[in-house]
């Protein structure tokens, strides 16, 4: 199980960004964000402080089968979206676009991403949208009550994957052993675990819990927990990640 895991988080890691962007995640509606759920479990812990996080929804389009199709959801969006800055990159078989927003009155940075490539017989085409801030604030709740949705459905065609990932130090002057730390955490999120790599330095566990609802694959993986510290009396860096972190660490 430990050599097994030891091959699958480096691949895992990774993919937060690209290997599952085809995947076969199970999604199901719900109110309230992953994202909001997990930042109010953490400040629950005093000894917790949020440095950065990120959320970011994907979908595969299925529309997009030529550098013409590419050119009118381009379009399409820059019109929906005219406060971002879009930048467009074409080679030869390849084509890519990326807007940023850096929105002053939430102090988070939002980006939209479209990539395409013109494969004849199976064309593939996918659009994130990602949100990242640093500290959590009460004013980013708000913003994924409403404006996060609006942004999904203009976005979006139908319903994305969304995975929420969030990075921090765990302020405590007692010295615990990591596996006793990761046993709070996974407390915390009333989780189960599945498979995990442990060592004296650092620990990553995947784990399933019935707080989120959104799985990956057959396994029923939805939540990702690491810790890894600097020795004695050095720093612990925590991150959490549903359905899998998205955080190099």
């Amino acid at each position: 199980m430990k050599n097994k895991m030891k091959k699958f988080l480096p691949y895992i890691v990774f993919i937060g960004f690209i290997g599952f962007m085809f995947g076969n995640s199970t999604i199901v509606a719900k109110n309230k964000t992953d994202i909001i759920t997990m930042t109010e479990r953490l400040q629950h812990d005093r000894n917790v402080e949020i440095e950065e996080w990120t959320v970011y929804a994907r979908e595969k389009n299925t529309d997009i089968r030529s550098e013409t199709d590419f050119n009118k959801a381009i379009e399409k969006l820059s019109k929906a979206f005219p406060h971002f800055k879009w930048e467009v990159d074409k080679n030869k078989g390849e084509w890519k676009a990326q807007a940023e927003y850096k929105n002053s009155g939430t102090g988070l940075t939002e980006s939209i991403k479209l990539m395409a490539t013109d494969n004849k017989t199976e064309p593939v085409s996918y659009i994130i949208y990602e949100v990242k801030g640093q500290s959590w604030e009460d004013r980013h709740a708000l913003f994924f009550g409403k404006t996060f949705q609006n942004r999904l459905t203009d976005i979006f065609r139908e319903n994305p994957t969304i995975f929420s990932c969030i990075k921090g130090v765990i302020n405590d002057n007692i010295e615990k052993v990591l596996r006793n730390e990761i046993g709070r955490l996974l407390e915390l999120f009333q989780a189960r675990e599945i498979e995990s790599i442990k060592e004296d330095r650092f620990i990553s566990v995947s784990a399933q819990t019935s707080m989120f609802e959104q799985t990956l694959t057959n396994e029923e993986l939805n939540l990702q927990l690491a810790l890894r510290t600097d020795g004695l009396g050095g720093k612990t860096t925590f991150v959490v990640g549903t359905p899998i972190v998205t955080f190099e660490y």
